[in-house]
């Protein structure tokens, strides 16, 4: 089987050029893959939404590869590389287009992460993590004894082949706001469980008497959230990273929706959780939550979701789900998410090489 494995076209210089035919392909791979992966209607974008998930910016580099049988693309290797810390990492996204036969998949993921690892190399990254399809439970246990992935799989045996091994495997899971019909008075108690704290919330970028605390909470998180072995180094963020991240979050039309609990007696800010609401469909994201260690033990962490679950409710109704991902060893925010409806569709394996010079 002939692979054309090459650089992807440039994209567009913003959001309203018109994209070139191989992104319309890509875009419509994208959509299938994610289809595939986590079920019709979980993880869906525009055009605009996907062109922005693939800009860098002064924070990260992202590139793609893309695998060519004839004229139909069958296959997308995005590159993720960090610019500020972990700098020996290269992270590598795979999508393929999952109507083709396993062995034809297999062989394309072999094309491509042959060409990622000598690319990252090249650049000076010696780990390589890898994303592929994971599995509560299989032949092959990840290290935190959580999730667990099958090395036969078309999107793994490659990898296995070459050195890589299963870090951790993430929970996909979906909440049905529909279904939960007690919200209200779930967030009552909360908040009286939580009365030390006050809740502060906004839509987009951080308002500027919250930038600091968000900037602290973002680097609390980056050392909080486990990583298994991955090889993923405290993070710092000053005001600029804080605003190319809530920039590119947003691209493409999406919206940021955030809250925030804020101690009454210090004014310390506590932890957060934010929701990506896209533009189209019905499932908004989860992204982040955190509580920080001092503030734990309030209920903060189900307070905060509930309070977005019921945000989310009065701006944008038709936004009537909510997708997150999670550490399958995180067992407290696993309970949490469990508690506010969250129940698993996928799993996600998270794999790493070491040494790839």
């Amino acid at each position: 089987m002939q692979i054309d494995i090459r650089p992807a076209a440039p994209l567009p210089d913003d959001d309203a050029a018109a994209p070139g035919d191989e992104l319309q392909l890509a875009y419509e791979l994208n959509e299938r893959a994610n289809a595939a992966r986590f079920g019709e209607g979980i993880y869906v974008n525009t055009l605009p939404e996907f062109a922005a998930l693939l800009r860098s910016d002064e924070t990260e580099r992202i590139d793609r590869l893309v695998a060519w049988r004839g004229e139909r693309l069958a296959g997308v290797l995005t590159t993720y590389t960090t610019l500020i810390d972990s700098t020996d990492v290269a992270d590598l996204s795979l999508q393929l287009d999952p109507a083709l036969p396993a062995g034809e998949q297999a062989a394309i993921v072999e094309a491509l992460v042959a060409r990622g690892i000598d690319e990252a190399s090249a650049r000076g990254r010696s780990t390589i993590v890898a994303s592929t399809v994971g599995a509560r439970t299989g032949p092959v246990t990840a290290r935190t004894g959580h999730g667990a992935a099958d090395p036969t799989h078309p999107e793994v045996a490659p990898l296995v082949a070459r050195g890589f091994e299963l870090e951790q495997v993430y929970r996909v899971s979906v909440a049905d706001l529909a279904r939960l019909t007690d919200l209200d008075a779930r967030h009552a108690a909360g908040l009286e469980r939580a009365a030390g704290y006050e809740l502060v919330r906004w839509i987009g970028e951080t308002p500027a008497e919250h930038r600091e605390g968000m900037r602290m909470l973002h680097e609390r998180m980056s050392v909080d959230a486990p990583v298994a072995g991955l090889a993923w180094e405290p993070e710092t963020w000053d005001d600029a990273r804080l605003t190319a991240f809530e920039q590119g979050k947003q691209g493409g039309g999406r919206s940021l929706l955030t809250v925030a609990a804020r101690e009454r007696a210090s004014g310390e800010l506590a932890g957060f959780s934010t929701l990506i609401l896209p533009t189209t469909g019905d499932v908004a994201r989860q992204h982040d939550t955190l509580v920080t260690q001092p503030h734990r033990g309030y209920g903060l962490g189900m307070l905060l979701k509930l309070d977005n679950m019921l945000r989310l409710r009065e701006l944008r109704p038709e936004l009537t789900r909510i997708v997150t991902w999670n550490a399958e060893e995180n067992r407290p925010m696993l309970a949490v998410n469990e508690r506010c409806g969250f129940e698993p569709i996928a799993y996600e394996a998270q794999w790493q090489r070491k040494d790839a010079r």
